[in-house]
């Protein structure tokens, strides 16, 4: 159960959670429980572990995980074989002492090997089990294993972000679905967590990857469903509103407009782009006219932007309250002088590549402030550390070693 904690270290220090997911959808909601404070002990596989520890990149410094750093920070590393008996039965020594145990098992395996909410509550009457599942808990196809792709697909995102005569493409180099999922887990059990604290209960949270693509998407899903359609994806040049979009600027950098009460912002745009004759053009004075012709508008626009660079456009339409921002590359973002002034990134010392940035801590609480407090665990590191804690002497841990 939930120990002491120090309000300094986070909302949710004392909170101690067993960990026994891979990949990323269960391991990064864990991180987020983490950097709010949470103790999370990871249980791997004997020998192979977290099969996102393979995912290894090489370079100049050394080699490195991004993939597994980015979704095990904070947390300390034991390795299991929840198949066999004594290693269920030191998990379930641990339980006795945790407040959560989260995994992302295909529907059934928890239940088979023992470590499902009924068989844990039993040793921990106010236990949280979460379960991270593919398409639900029910339904003909429960049992499927589930990836970031599948998440997209089945969940409308793929075809909804994408231009309705192009051909699909999965771009997944943040795992979308992944995320989303992980997000939602961690704050099913950070509700659970507070349930307990107001109700004495413990109980079973499950969230699957199809279910937090209704999240994601609510509103297009539901004007889905009151009115039947939908907004595609649209060509730059049939954007419902040309001062709503993005325009490409001198030296191929990109500047995005936001202009959603657009009659407000005309004026002005029409001054810094030096289009004056422009505001009183019957195509394009009122907003419903310039939208009725953004196929003549956006072309004159392009030609303006393409000639000066974004930082002299930006600077010029911030000046006169203009909703606008560059379109960041990764690079772009790493500089951006609001992520520097906000502190969205954090310097941590990696144990194989030296000093590198990582995302931090987003969420400002000004009394119990979240924070990253080290990288990911090598497997197993923790065994030992983690057992003797929680009462096992080293003639029990030797035992344990020679059945393994």
């Amino acid at each position: 159960m939930s120990h002491e904690g120090n309000p300094n270290d986070g909302p949710l220090s004392g909170i101690r959670i067993l960990d026994c997911t891979i990949w990323q959808n269960g391991p990064y909601a864990s991180v987020l429980l983490s950097d709010m404070g949470a103790e999370v002990i990871k249980v791997e596989q004997r020998e192979t572990g977290d099969p996102g520890r393979g995912m290894v990149e090489r370079i100049p410094r050394g080699d490195i995980s991004t993939y597994f750093e980015s979704l095990n920070r904070n947390k300390r590393s034991i390795t299991l074989d929840l198949k066999k008996d004594e290693g269920r039965q030191i998990f379930y020594k641990l339980a006795e002492k945790a407040d959560v145990v989260v995994q992302n098992f295909r529907v059934g395996v928890a239940e088979r090997i023992g470590i499902d909410y009924e068989s844990l509550v039993k040793v921990n009457p106010k236990i949280i089990c979460a379960s991270a599942t593919g398409f639900g808990r029910k339904g003909p196809e429960a049992t499927n294993a589930v990836f970031d792709i599948l998440g997209i697909a089945r969940g409308g995102a793929m075809r909804s972000l994408q231009y309705p005569d192009s051909e699909l493409v999965y771009t997944g180099g943040f795992g979308l679905a992944d995320q989303t999922g992980a997000m939602v887990l961690a704050h099913g059990i950070t509700m659970a967590l507070l349930a307990r604290e107001r109700f004495g209960v413990g109980q079973d949270v499950e969230i699957s990857q199809l279910g937090a693509q209704f999240l994601l998407q609510h509103l297009g899903i539901n004007r889905h469903l009151i009115t039947g359609g939908s907004v595609p994806a649209a060509r730059r040049r049939e954007v419902f509103n040309p001062l709503f979009s993005v325009y490409e600027c001198e030296g191929g950098k990109w500047l995005a407009l936001a202009c959603l009460q657009a009659d407000r912002h005309w004026k002005d745009i029409c001054e810094v782009l030096e289009l004056g004759e422009l505001e009183k053009d019957p195509r394009f004075a009122q907003m419903n006219e310039r939208n009725a012709n953004g196929k003549e508008l956006v072309p004159i626009l392009d030609r303006c932007f393409v000639s000066r660079p974004r930082e002299s456009w930006l600077e010029a339409l911030v000046t006169r309250r203009v909703p606008c921002s560059p379109v960041n590359d990764y690079s772009d973002l790493a500089a951006d002088v609001q992520v520097q002034a906000n502190e969205y990134l954090v310097e941590m010392e990696h144990p194989d590549v030296g000093t590198i940035q990582e995302v931090g801590v987003p969420i400002r609480m000004s009394k119990t402030p979240g924070r990253v407090r080290k990288t990911a665990p090598q497997l197993g590191q923790h065994t030992e550390e983690v057992l003797l804690e929680y009462g096992f002497d080293w003639d029990q841990i030797q035992k344990f070693r020679e059945a393994a």
